[in-house]
């Protein structure tokens, strides 16, 4: 049918006037459907545009168009039909394409059908010979149903966010080691908040390291002290302020010195108060910007390596400040907050010597001597490694000190005799590698939870099917700024353009339809009445 007007629309357009017989010859078309489809064009040709939707290169992009569209915002973004409808009618392109609620859900079942197939078609190419060795992150969102995320945090590749009934260690453990045979992943350790399936789903499931995600462990004093320290700030303050304005009062009044000096008092006291929550409030930001400039594989200071027990021993004088803290402020831990964090101290510190295990079973694969491995632990990794933490980091204190360790491992590296010798584009890779991998949260679990929550509650649900079509979409059609998707990262390979590929498998725009009009009642017109 688009062809055949494409054909009729290109000689209509020609200056040689030619008769409809003379039309349906050129076009091979019988001579009363070339009449018809005119009439159509002529019906259509309403605009200064629309002559270019009637030729092949404008059909084309109308349907990439439409396409896009749909797939940004009917699936991704969760507009509704309805709505997207309506944008297509504001573009004038009712004449020239279906684009009613209907057909455009009926695209968008379509295209998420196709999507769910592209993951299926590549990933029978996925499994190596070699496993693939990951750290992931682990964790579940709650919807209307409850929905299991399991994503390498590395490449940020999901490798399954499915509704399930319950959170146990066997519904995850089945999830999990379907993952492991489909795709032949090696699970390096798993990061997670301390739910006790998530747990035994590492330790006793996999069997690796469960490393408690420093975000959760955290957030834990954020809870503790942020609010109620704000509280006391607050409070102190307004305090402060009125009983300086008091004290100025008494003073303008010419009061008795004896009232004027029991007020000083007052005034100073709460000073002092003040004073105190001042410096309990910078104690606790102190606590957490040591907590995260503690938890690295080198030292902050020297970039030297830094084993579990260094960093384990670093975080046990936390708990002391924050005590102190309490104590100075009358704040009551009523949920053992402190006990949470203090608990986790040893796991999270645990993924130091697990990170560096890691790494030196990696350099295994590789026929490396002592003086080049040496180079690549002590020089290499340090300096590739605080390069990515100070390019990654947006608090600018925590920035500051990453640039100033960056710097000096850099300096180090450059001034190294060996490393014009040993540096090459395989070890940079390599390093990169092994720096991705090191991960202390879980907070791309946690951006994806927050993702899928907006747009749960923008679409008003989200189906099984958009669900998986979502995890293809983040898989292997959104890419980081150097142009990688998660599958690209993960598997180390290229992949057709999702996107591309869609439009491939859509096939034809569906034909424009004059809706029926619908007729207003005539009131007055009562037939079943006499005359």
């Amino acid at each position: 049918m688009r062809e055949r007007c494409r054909k009729i629309f290109l000689i209509l357009s020609d200056q040689v006037k030619c008769s409809i017989r003379k039309i349906g010859e050129l076009a091979e078309i019988p001579k009363s459907s070339v009449h018809r489809h005119a009439k159509a064009i002529e019906k259509r040709n309403r605009y200064p545009e629309s002559s270019f939707w009637e030729i092949s290169e404008g059909q084309q992009f109308l349907s990439r168009l439409i396409f896009a569209t749909i797939f940004v915002f009917g699936i991704m973004c969760g507009v509704g039909a309805g709505r997207i409808s309506f944008f297509f009618k504001l573009l004038r392109l009712t004449m020239h394409v279906g684009v009613s609620p209907t057909s455009i859900r009926n695209l968008r079942t379509r295209m998420e059908e196709i999507i769910i197939e592209y993951q299926k078609v590549q990933e029978k190419h996925c499994k190596s010979r070699k496993p693939i060795k990951v750290a992931v992150g682990a964790d579940e969102t709650f919807f209307n149903d409850m929905i299991l995320v399991f994503m390498d945090l590395a490449s940020g590749y999901i490798f399954f966010e499915e509704e399930a009934q319950s959170r146990s260690y066997e519904t995850w453990m089945e999830k999990v080691q379907k993952t492991i045979n489909e795709l032949g992943i090696s699970i390096k350790y798993v990061v997670s908040d301390r739910a006790k399936a998530l747990i035994k789903l590492a330790l006793k499931g996999i069997g690796c390291q469960s490393i408690p995600d420093l975000f959760h462990a955290s957030n834990e004093i954020v809870k503790l002290l942020g609010l109620s320290l704000n509280r006391k700030y607050a409070a102190a303050q307004d305090k402060l302020t009125k009983a300086t304005a008091t004290l100025s009062l008494l003073i303008e009044l010419s009061k008795g010195v004896n009232e004027i000096k029991k007020q000083q008092l007052v005034v100073n006291n709460l000073n002092k108060e003040q004073q105190t929550v001042e410096f309990a409030i910078s104690s606790y930001k102190e606590v957490l910007h040591k907590l995260s400039k503690i938890v690295h594989p080198f030292d902050l200071t020297d970039t030297s390596k830094q084993t579990s027990a260094q960093v384990q021993i670093l975080l046990m004088e936390l708990p002391e400040v924050i005590k102190k803290i309490l104590n100075d402020c009358g704040i009551i831990d009523k949920k053992d907050r402190l006990g949470k964090f203090a608990r986790q101290i040893v796991g999270i510190a645990s993924l130091i010597d697990a990170w560096w295990l890691w790494v030196m079973e990696s350099l295994d694969d590789y026929e490396v001597d002592d003086e080049c491995k040496k180079w690549l632990l002590e020089f290499l990794l340090p300096a590739i490694y605080w390069q990515s933490q100070a390019a990654k980091t947006k608090n600018p204190e925590l920035k500051k000190s990453y640039q100033a360790a960056s710097e000096q491992a850099l300096a180090e590296l450059e001034q190294h005799p060996l490393t014009p010798i040993f540096i090459t584009q395989q070890w940079l890779s390599w390093a990169e590698w092994m720096v991705s991998n090191f991960q202390r949260t879980s907070s791309a679990v946690e951006g994806r939870n927050g993702c899928l929550s907006q747009m749960h509650h923008n679409g008003r649900g989200i189906s099984s099917k958009r669900l998986k079509a979502l995890t293809v979409i983040h898989n292997f059609g959104i890419t980081r700024p150097d142009g990688t998707t998660a599958a690209e990262r993960l598997f180390e390979r290229d992949f057709p353009d999702l996107f591309e590929w869609l439009i491939n498998q859509m096939g034809e725009l569906p034909l424009a339809r004059m809706g029926r009009k619908s007729s207003s009642d005539n009131l007055l017109n009562l037939q079943s009445v006499p005359a």
